[in-house]
């Protein structure tokens, strides 16, 4: 009955918000991409790529957690290159990014369905899938207990819960706790995010603090032949000092613009390119920038002699960040954001900075920090100091990003885990499959 009425009002809701949601799709081109899919309609040159092998279904929100996951779908083709992937994001940006990512690794790139009871019965008609691996966090009652009705297992991997979530989950219990304990197993990727699954409702015995698979991320291309051509790209010069902001967020900007201003005139090299989290903020934020009176351009219309570059392309930011000289990674400067992947820059051995209204990734700020690979500045003056600090002493900016990266490759192995996990979901299947070979 509790779900019938979670249904009723998801409908309610939806209706609601209908007037909105038509004229956004009239005006914005990403509320209306993957319509038809979000209502459980798959076209039949994407369910004709499924046939002839069994299938594995792969969901992440955006473009995060799907660059996050592409190790592990990568070991799970390894090991099963015969079953067919199902990959599905909400986020247009997501999609696109999946669509480079996972090239040759995903059969069908969908995006995922709404949680209405008759869509998402739909879909997975369709599909068919024998397991749903999700990344990180979404947690949707009608898909969980739906698959788990067909004994089809939910693998949450790289899970997290945030204190945020976790107080509401609790809050309503009576509606989520029947939806973790249906949970096949949740991959936890530290144990404060373990201990919340289990007293959210997780069995202790399919929950386990595997460690964060985003650290067993690969870096682009980062040799110094191709850092050469991404400057010459971008009409900077290889002696520019140049500060990478990406994933910023409204509010952000201002203080970091403000801080280049400060830093400007005692470095006169010094290069700004600007990374806004959301493809929607890219004309706000070329408006801030306008306001400053400094010369600048967008990715997209590179001019020469440019202090400050927008970055107005997607899934560009990580290998933005093998330029830097500094890397500062947004989401944390202003509060209910948690903050970013702070290990991207890292990889590239870069010097990270970020704020301190860290929830999500405070592990890994933790971590960088323990290891002299990270600074966590409080406030925008603070920000302008630590800059200052590190654009004046070269040596001083490569051992911390020397110490950045070794500490991601030592809490490398996140990903082998999780397949490791996931094969063992799927063993009575396969076991049941090849007994039925002649």
């Amino acid at each position: 009955m509790k779900y019938r009425l979670y249904d009723i009002l998801l409908h309610v809701a939806l209706v609601a918000a209908l007037p909105f949601f038509i004229i956004k799709m009239l005006t914005v081109k990403k509320y209306r991409e993957g319509l038809a899919e979000r209502f459980g309609c798959i076209g039949l040159d994407k369910l004709n790529r499924l046939k002839g092998g069994q299938i594995v279904w792969f969901h992440a929100i955006s473009v995060g957690e799907t660059k996050a996951v592409v190790p592990v779908l990568r070991l799970f083709k390894e090991s099963h290159p015969d079953m067919k992937v199902v990959f599905s994001t909400v986020t247009m940006t997501g999609n696109r990014c999946a669509l480079k990512e996972c090239s040759g690794l995903v059969d069908a790139l969908i995006y995922f369905p709404l949680d209405l009871s008759w869509v998402v019965n739909r879909t997975i008609r369709l599909v068919n899938p024998r397991a749903l691996i999700v990344v990180e966090k979404e947690i949707w009652p009608n898909m969980i207990l739906s698959l788990s009705r067909r004994a089809v297992p939910v693998i949450i991997v790289n899970g997290t819960i945030s204190e945020r979530s976790f107080k509401r989950f609790m809050r309503f219990g009576f509606l989520f706790r029947e939806v973790f304990s249906a949970l096949g197993y949740f991959a936890a990727r530290t144990k404060e995010d373990c201990e919340r699954a289990i007293r959210a409702g997780v069995p202790h015995e399919r929950a386990g603090n595997v460690g964060n698979i985003k650290y067993d991320m690969a870096p682009p291309d980062s040799t110094s032949e191709h850092r050469v051509r991404l400057l010459s790209s971008m009409a900077l010069l290889p002696e520019d000092l140049v500060i990478v902001a990406g994933s910023t967020h409204k509010g952000e900007e201002e203080m970091i613009l403000r801080a280049y201003a400060g830093l400007k005139p005692r470095f006169k090299t010094l290069k700004l390119v600007l990374v806004p989290r959301h493809p929607e903020r890219f004309n706000e934020v070329e408006a801030l920038i306008r306001n400053t009176g400094s010369a600048f351009c967008r990715r997209s219309n590179i001019t020469a002699g440019a202090e400050i570059i927008l970055l107005d392309t997607v899934g560009e930011l990580m290998n933005v960040y093998s330029i830097a000289a500094i890397a500062f990674v947004g989401g944390s400067l202003v509060k209910g954001v948690g903050g970013h992947n702070l290990l991207e820059p890292a990889l590239h051995a870069k010097p990270v900075i970020y704020g301190g209204h860290l929830t999500t990734y405070l592990g890994m700020a933790e971590l960088l920090e323990a290891n002299g690979g990270g600074i966590r500045v409080p406030d925008e003056t603070s920000l302008e100091a630590v800059i200052a600090g590190l654009l004046s002493d070269g040596a001083m900016r490569a051992a911390m990003g020397e110490a950045a990266k070794k500490a991601v490759e030592a809490n490398r192995g996140a990903a082998r885990r999780t397949a490791s996990i996931i094969d063992g979901l799927l063993l009575p299947f396969l076991k049941k499959r090849q007994a039925k070979k002649p």
